[in-house]
């Protein structure tokens, strides 16, 4: 049945203290009998046993059993073929015997409890012993247990008994009693016993298999292994003992022995049918038939040896057991009692301190997350901060943003909206809100706390995206949409109670964020996880436009001019600034950004009301003297040249004079409009056409006159209804108010509003083109051939035209300073075009495709930037003290870890007993393994999640009492989770390492090697 070939095992291998423990082993062991493994101490008897019975390794040869290799699954084997009786009984004190003995069944894969009972009563019943089922075995004598143990090793009927040392911690009679029962199972059993006993060897091996020094030195069979009897020292035989009787009424008292030294109290009551019997006397024992005292007939008798094995042993209800699953003892709900009993029973020393610890533990491990895990914070903050579809390409040459607008809308490029961009995209772009301005309230962004980072794109991206709140149709020029993520960030970082939701959003005022002189309102929320606010196309192109002053141009709408795409109006105030320079004419192309326009009017400034005049083909005589003399003349040609003709030409003139101007200056208020329009810088034009006040106009009104004769000369009609006759404007004249006092005084009185005007106006270059719609729009996305009388700055430098590095000359330039060249190429050194993309990835790779040669003037810009960069440009500035902070937090979670794993290995050095127990009945390492993952489980779920909910729900509290805590603690719902599957984590791999490491060892280095 078993069969060892050249077996070796040492211990020491390798090490000055080698020890050859089994050395060169072989045998070949029956399938029934008593066989003894026999010798000195330390010859290695039980080594060998252990080696057979899988509870050890050894190093080389073979060892099989009915043919199988112990060696490839030695948990089944040992579980399907062997029952072990142990020296120290190795029972299970934490169970009944009952179980005891039930827990080599459900090792063998046994899972009906009623075939369980019947057998484990049936195995108790053949040692004696099943009266003591339901106690446990620390209440037995050594004898008794090794009986349990007895009845555990045979309840599954195994083909193999191994039993080490069984009575070495037996008295005589009780060896004699346990070596009876191994005789009979010998009979039909293979029981390997080791002993140093030589007279049990002799009285009832078959088999003596004698070692020396790991060697086997005999082998030899025993003919008359027929046993002994021994006298129990715990029977009294009452046939030694004097007898005497006592009658009594109702009661005959038999006495044995000596007579007691006094008389003994009894009291017997007869009560209810029932007898009640109490002893007054001291020192007296009761016996029944659990004690251990036995009262037997007659006199003890020698038995001769051939008799001396009387005791049967009844197998029949015992047939041996086919299972499949072997080595499996423990299932969840057993582990979870074991796990709660282990832990939270009274009377466990030590445990209420593991318990506090591992409640302090994850209160501290909660505590230093929110703390340090600000540092989360702040990477998931600054994730928060820009748009994650957002790319920046370098723009300059017309070549790059005219591919660039061609992928507008292509599949292959995801790109799906673009803009530029008149600044290096490095920073967080921040926007203020406020509630509003009223007339009695206002609240300032900085004190409400409405601030959120967030880019500017167009409406038409919020077509697919529901709307949350408000709305997002019809939306004015002055208002805007914002996404979820910025609205989130406003109600997070709101300190005003009465804005809550993301309708009470609607309404805010974006503080410093201008689009023609007015804040944009929220009009509307979106659903979209980009930190965007979406303006209508026009805004963003006005917003974008203002950011760049490359070009002089204007929205004609503004100005109440409709324009068709592809059309400009010229506006020509180079009067002003008395420039000289070559402009296009009316019917002329010329490009601006690459868009090429017909010039369809030109509105030129005039200085001079004549040279207006003649502009507009208007004929005006400009002198009233010959303009009279002509008239006289025509009326009295033959008094040329007298007195008398120069007498009517006095009176004439004197007469017609102010009719003469009224006539002059008959298209006065049409040429100040003009003028107004050009030239907004003027306060006099403005309070002439704008106010209506008549001293600025009549400031315009010289030429034929000095402007303030005529003026006062109006002022006398207003008030008589016709000019002055001749004679008279000498004598009011200085009675009348001046013209340039009276002007002086209005302009101090419209001075303010004038400055307010004038602040919105935005003539600011002597030439400025004026653009259609769709052609301004398109302004605001691509750069190209720029005609010079559309550059904003043009210094005259030879070769160049001076735009502090920015502007290039294309084409040349002539001899002179002046300007005369066609067009330029119109860029920035910090421009850059803004692609949002539907497909980051795929964007990404087209970029890196078609602009992974681009290069930039200097190394401090790169030429593309994605949204990584981004994230690596603001988190830059402070890493040092995130990677500080986050190596702190994995420092501090280490240390306590480490403690956490010597804390839950001292409490698993109590229980090492327990788990070589278990590993030499056979639980295999796997079932063990389960038992104490579970029971670390329940005790991680209450200890470490209650510190854990008590110290979560301290920090929540925090944030409620107080917004300031925010800057303390970073704790939200999902680093909670994180922290509470770490602890479990942690804790469940503190609790099972231990074991995982002891489980290393074979059982009998369990046993064996730690002190239990």
């Amino acid at each position: 049945m078993i069969k060892l070939e050249g077996l070796h095992k040492f211990f020491n291998k390798g090490k000055q203290n080698e020890i050859h423990v089994i050395n060169d082993v072989s045998l070949d062991l029956p399938e029934r009998g008593m066989v003894a493994i026999f010798g000195k101490s330390g010859c290695g008897k039980t080594t060998l046993l252990n080696v057979i019975g899988g509870l050890d390794r050894f190093e080389s040869g073979s060892l099989t059993i009915e043919g199988e290799s112990i060696g490839e699954k030695t948990d089944v084997v040992r579980n399907r073929c062997m029952g072990y009786i142990f020296q120290n009984y190795n029972l299970n004190k934490g169970e009944t015997c009952f179980q005891n003995v039930a827990d080599a069944l459900r090792l063998c894969g046994m899972s009906d409890e009623a075939e369980i009972s019947e057998r484990v009563t049936a195995a108790l019943a053949n040692v004696d012993m099943e009266k003591y089922a339901r106690r446990t075995p620390d209440t037995l004598s050594g004898g008794q247990q090794q009986r349990i143990a007895i009845a555990r090793a045979i309840v599954k009927n195994p083909r193999i008994i191994l039993a080490d040392e069984p009575t070495g911690n037996l008295d005589e009679a009780n060896t004699v009693m346990i070596m009876d029962l191994l005789k009979e199972i010998a009979k039909d059993h293979l029981v390997l016993l080791v002993t140093h006993e030589a007279n049990l060897v002799d009285h009832y091996c078959d088999t003596v298999i004698e070692l020396r020094d790991g060697s086997v030195v005999s082998v030899r069979h025993n003919q008359n292994a027929a046993g002994f009897a021994a006298r129990d020292k715990n029977a009294i035989y009452l046939g030694e003992l004097e007898h005497r009787t006592v009658q009594g009424e109702g009661a005959t008292i038999d006495y044995y022995g000596d007579a007691p030294a006094k008389p003994i109290g009894v009291k017997i009551v007869n009560h209810g049918g029932k007898l009640y019997l109490k002893l007054t006397n001291p020192g007296v024992q009761l016996l029944d038939d659990y004690s251990e005292v036995k009262l037997l007939e007659g006199v003890f008798e020698e038995r001769p040896e051939e008799n001396a094995v009387s005791r049967s042993i009844d197998m029949s209800r015992l047939p041996p057991v086919t299972g499949t699953r072997h080595g499996r003892l423990f299932s969840f709900g057993s582990s979870l009692k074991s796990g709660y009993a282990a832990n939270f029973k009274k009377g466990k020393k030590g445990k209420k301190a593991l318990r506090a610890c591992l409640s302090l533990f994850a209160a501290v491990v909660v505590l230093m997350t929110a703390i340090f895990g600000t540092a989360i914070g702040q990477i998931l903050e600054v994730r928060e901060q820009y748009s994650h579809r957002l790319f920046y390409v370098y723009t300059t040459d017309p070549a790059v943003s005219q591919k660039l607008n061609a992928a507008l809308g292509d599949p292959a490029t995801g790109v799906d909206q673009l803009s530029l961009f008149y600044q290096y995209p490095d920073d967080r772009h921040t926007v203020y809100f406020k509630v509003g301005a009223f007339e009695t309230f206002s609240v300032s962004p900085y004190q409400s706390g409405f601030e959120a980072s967030a880019s500017l794109l167009d409406l038409s991206l919020t077509k697919e995206l529901p709307l949350l709140a408000g709305k997002k149709e019809g939306l004015a020029l002055e208002e805007c949409l914002v996404s979820r993520a910025v609205a989130d960030r406003l109600l997070e970082n709101s300190s005003l109670g009465y804005i809550k939701e993301y309708k009470d959003l609607i309404g805010l005022v974006a503080s410093g964020f201008v689009i023609d002189g007015k804040n944009p309102r929220v009009a509307g929320v979106v659903d979209s996880d980009e930190p965007v606010i979406y303006l209508t196309e026009m805004g963003l192109a006005k917003y974008l436009r203002a950011q760049s002053t490359t070009t002089k141009t204007l929205l004609a709408s503004d100005l109440g001019i409709t324009l068709a795409s592809g059309k400009t109006v010229m506006l020509d105030r180079s009067a002003i600034y008395g420039g000289e320079q070559e402009l296009p004419a009316v019917g002329d192309t010329l490009t601006i950004q690459g868009i090429p326009l017909e010039v369809s009017e030109i509105k030129r400034y005039y200085y001079d009301y004549q040279e207006w005049l003649k502009a507009k083909g208007i004929q005006k005589p400009t002198d009233p003297y010959w303009f009279f003399y002509e008239q006289v003349l025509a009326e009295n040609p033959a008094l040329e040249g007298s007195s008398e003709f120069y007498e009517k030409l006095d009176r004439r003139y004197s007469e017609g004079f102010y009719d003469f101007c009224d006539d002059y200056y008959e298209y006065l208020d049409e040429y100040l409009a003009d003028c107004a329009f050009l030239n907004p810088d003027s306060i006099e034009l403005w309070l002439a056409v704008q106010k209506g006040v008549t001293e600025a106009r009549m400031s315009f009104a010289f030429g034929v006159t000095d402007g303030n004769d005529y003026y006062k000369a109006t002022l006398f009609k207003q008030q008589n209804g016709y000019y002055p006759k001749p004679g008279e404007m000498e004598e009011l004249r200085d009675t009348l108010p001046d013209l340039w006092s009276e002007l002086d005084s209005v302009r101090m009185r419209y001075s303010k509003e004038f400055e307010s005007y004038r602040a919105g106006a935005g003539l600011s270059f002597d030439v400025i083109y004026l653009l259609a719609d769709s052609d301004y729009i398109q302004t605001a996305r691509r750069i190209g051939e720029t005609h010079p009388s559309a550059l904003a700055y043009t210094g005259g430098m030879m070769g160049g035209v001076d735009f502090g590095g920015n502007i290039v000359i294309k084409q040349g330039l002539a001899p002179t300073a002046q300007i005369s060249v066609d067009s330029v190429a119109l860029g920035s050194e910090l421009c850059y075009t803004v692609l949002h993309s539907a497909d980051p990835e795929l964007t990404a790779a087209w970029i890196a495709r078609e602009f992974g040669d681009l290069t930039t003037p200097s190394d401090l810009y790169p030429a593309t930037v994605t949204p990584d960069d981004i994230f690596e440009s603001l988190i830059s500035q402070s890493m040092e003290g995130i990677i500080a902070s986050l190596v702190t937090l994995a420092i501090l979670l280490a240390v306590m870890s480490l403690c956490m794993y010597f804390i839950m290995r001292s409490s698993l050095m109590s229980r090492i007993k327990e788990v070589g127990v278990y590993r030499a009945i056979g639980v295999s390492k796997k079932n063990l393994l389960f038992k104490f993952f579970v029971e670390a489980l329940v005790l991680t779920t209450l200890t470490v999640f209650v510190g854990f909910a008590l110290t979560s729900g301290f920090v929540f509290a925090c944030f409620g009492i107080s917004s300031l805590m925010a800057s303390i603690f970073f704790y939200p719902w999902w680093l909670a989770l994180g922290v509470a599957a770490i602890l479990l984590g942690l804790c469940l791999l503190c609790g099972t390492l231990p074991v995982l490491s002891l489980l290393r060892k074979t059982p009998s280095e369990i046993l064996a090697k730690y002190d239990i």
